[in-house]
């Protein structure tokens, strides 16, 4: 159903809309409304005990069904890193099984899964570049990130200026459901405008100027918030690299 969606998006832009000068702003958010399923796995960092936490990818905290957890290859993760007690990132060792293991001690943990590039024809989609593929409806470049907050520090409110990110504002580890979090979307450190963000698999806003959007916090435990920048790509491989942050942290059910 998302494919298919997605399909007859596409189709529709490109024939009727592409001498559009605000398309390329438009574009993202256009395709997160027509098209809700575009979030479908969720990528969390799960604690197994102590300082142990699983990479994990699924269904859990969706309401669109599906498994829990679904795998992934563990050798498309990219560098892990943990906040240390003085907010200071650092490196963390990754333990590359099924699922994925980070070990240590910190405010905070992130990492980053790229699944690579994806070739949509009209026969499929293909985990594979554009390249020598006929009929070529769409293709991408796919990352993602999650970044999840284990215990406050001031200075978790600050980017760590790594790819695409969320940063909250205020320590939301204090917020309970009904409350409101600003949150900062960052490209490498700086802000971004524009930028489509989801809550609980509904697309909220777009960030603004400064880079800042509000969410309503819905609902106690566990909270998923997503970012996703979609820019042109000009490797031949693709034509458009789509980058999604999710930021994770729990309140009080």
């Amino acid at each position: 159903m998302a494919f298919s969606f997605a399909l007859m998006y596409d189709q529709f832009l490109f024939l009727h809309t592409a001498d559009l000068p605000m398309l390329p702003r438009l574009r993202p958010i256009l395709f997160l409304f027509l098209c809700p399923t575009v979030f479908a796995h969720d990528f969390w960092l799960e604690q197994e005990g102590g300082d142990t936490w699983i990479v994990q990818q699924g269904h859990r905290y969706s309401t669109h069904g599906g498994a829990e957890t679904v795998p992934y290859d563990p050798a498309k993760l990219g560098t892990a890193w943990c906040a240390g007690e003085a907010g200071r990132w650092k490196p963390l060792d990754i333990a590359r099984t099924q699922p994925a293991r980070l070990t240590g001690t910190c405010l905070a943990l992130s990492v980053s899964h790229a699944s690579g590039y994806w070739t949509k024809t009209p026969w499929g989609t293909h985990n594979e570049p554009k390249t020598g593929v006929s009929g070529v409806l769409k293709s991408w470049y796919s990352e993602e990130s999650v970044k999840r907050l284990v215990r406050w520090h001031p200075a978790l409110a600050t980017p760590f200026g790594k790819g695409l990110e969320l940063v909250p504002t205020v320590n939301p580890l204090t917020l309970k459901a009904g409350d409101k979090l600003v949150v900062q979307v960052l490209e490498e450190g700086k802000p971004v405008a524009g930028v489509p963000v989801a809550y609980g698999e509904d697309t909220r806003g777009a960030s603004g100027d400064d880079g800042r959007i509000g969410i309503r916090l819905r609902h106690g435990g566990m909270q998923l918030i997503v970012a996703s920048r979609e820019t042109p790509l000009n490797d031949g491989k693709a034509d458009v690299s789509i980058r999604t942050a999710t930021l994770q942290f729990e309140i009080a059910p």
